[in-house]
């Protein structure tokens, strides 16, 4: 039973995360700066356990630049509408669709990995064994690229959205290369 309300779970934040992420999302300043501020204080909390595990370093930098080349491609392909009840914004559905692959991998993953930790009756040395595959930098490069890809993001759609408030002119920005 224990098992069946975790994949229950699993499968709400999966479709709710989803619904969040794909099409039109309605601008709120305030959503946005609340949702940049809780992944820039996730990741400063997880930056500051690098101190501890300093190897882990390389998977939140690759983490990171492979977060900033994501807000890049999603910040050139941003698109903006008006609505009767707003200001609306979405990306690329690719990007969209990449960085939700990337959340459910690393979610499963990690639900795999946890699963089989701490089995019952297990010495302190496979126990010890089991603390060392939590220091996997693959969790933190997935982590890093959702905080650096989020933080900037939503830097750019609150600085366009304003705009486009401001101006009530909507702008298409230009394609990489251009």
């Amino acid at each position: 039973m224990n098992g069946t309300v975790l994949i229950a779970l699993l499968v709400f934040v999966i479709a709710l995360r989803i619904k969040r992420s794909i099409g039109f999302q309605q601008y709120s300043e305030v959503r946005i700066i609340i949702r940049m501020v809780a992944f820039g204080i996730v990741s400063f909390f997880l930056l500051s356990g690098a101190i501890i595990f300093p190897m882990m370093l390389i998977g939140d930098v690759i983490g990171i630049i492979a977060g900033l080349i994501l807000a890049y491609i999603a910040t050139n392909h941003a698109q903006f509408e008006k609505r009767e009840k707003g200001l609306y914004f979405k990306t690329h559905i690719w990007v969209e669709i990449t960085v939700l692959d990337l959340f459910v991998a690393r979610f499963a993953y990690r639900f795999f990995i946890l699963k089989g930790m701490f089995q019952p009756n297990e010495s302190p040395e496979d126990m010890q064994k089991s603390m060392q595959t939590m220091q996997d930098p693959l969790t933190g490069a997935a982590i890093f690229a959702f905080c650096a890809y989020y933080i900037g993001y939503f830097s750019f759609i609150l600085k366009e959205g304003k705009k486009v408030l401001k101006e009530g002119v909507i702008q298409k920005p230009p394609k990489i290369g251009e």
